[in-house]
């Protein structure tokens, strides 16, 4: 009797228990669910809005492709305005960035890379807006400008083509020796495939021998110097320079 009145008990302490948390159990389950079929509608959101992103990209392409510029036009500020948080828009802005090199305009080149360094959520579409930002200014002969953007620090499997694209820059400006320096580093950095080995080895051949050539007419002019002004001298005074 005694168990089992313990038995029934309990079962009155359950539905006691029940009854006054029974209200809380159900909106915990509600809230549960409501929570796992609002993510699932989260996902599926994002997916067709992936899905919706990559169709106006590929209109993109086909307009670039079809030289057609006012739908080129459309389709970028269609990836501005509805769809700034996918990848696409950056994949967009390179690809206008190289039709307008490709048009020989290359200020509206540089300005839609400018746009993809300033919405760059990911690093390694930065470095790659970098590297392409870099090599239009080299073709404006913006040089400062250029060697300022292009920090090789952080650029991981990128240094190789960071410290090639340096050396073109040093190249253009005539100074052989950070040219030359910096195709060393190209050449070193551990990353395979990133860059043309055999073309780096090349600019760095040419480089150093700018270089030594340089040097070469440096002396000889320094010698020729010395040359005129023992001429300009007096016999006797010619003679003791000749001797010393």
């Amino acid at each position: 009797m005694d168990e089992l009145l313990t038995d029934e008990q309990e079962v009155v302490r359950a539905k006691q228990w029940l009854h006054e948390n029974g209200t809380f159990l159900v909106a915990g389950v509600v809230l549960g669910l409501g929570g796992l079929f609002g993510w699932q509608q989260w996902q599926d959101y994002k997916l067709e809005h992936a899905g919706q992103a990559s169709l106006v990209w590929k209109q993109m392409s086909s307009a670039i492709e079809g030289d057609r510029s006012n739908e080129v036009a459309e389709t970028l500020a269609m990836l501005e305005s509805d769809f700034p948080d996918t990848p696409y828009l950056a994949q967009a802005r390179f690809a206008a960035a190289r039709m307008h090199m490709d048009k020989n305009k290359p200020e509206l080149g540089a300005a839609q890379l400018r746009l993809a360094l300033d919405e760059a959520s990911d690093n390694q579409l930065r470095m790659i807006a970098e590297l392409r930002l870099g090599q239009i200014l080299l073709y404006q002969q913006q040089f400062d400008e250029a060697l300022a953007l292009l920090s090789s620090e952080g650029a991981g499997a990128f240094a190789g083509q960071y410290y090639e694209l340096r050396g073109d820059i040093y190249y253009e400006m005539a100074r052989y020796s950070e040219a030359r320096d910096e195709y060393n580093l190209a050449l070193a950095s551990p990353a395979e495939g990133v860059i043309s080995r055999e073309l780096v080895s090349m600019k760095l051949d040419d480089a150093t021998g700018l270089l030594v050539s340089a040097e070469v007419a440096v002396a000889d002019s320094e010698i020729d110097s010395d040359n005129d002004n023992a001429a300009d001298l007096p016999v006797a005074d010619a003679d003791n320079a000749a001797n010393e």
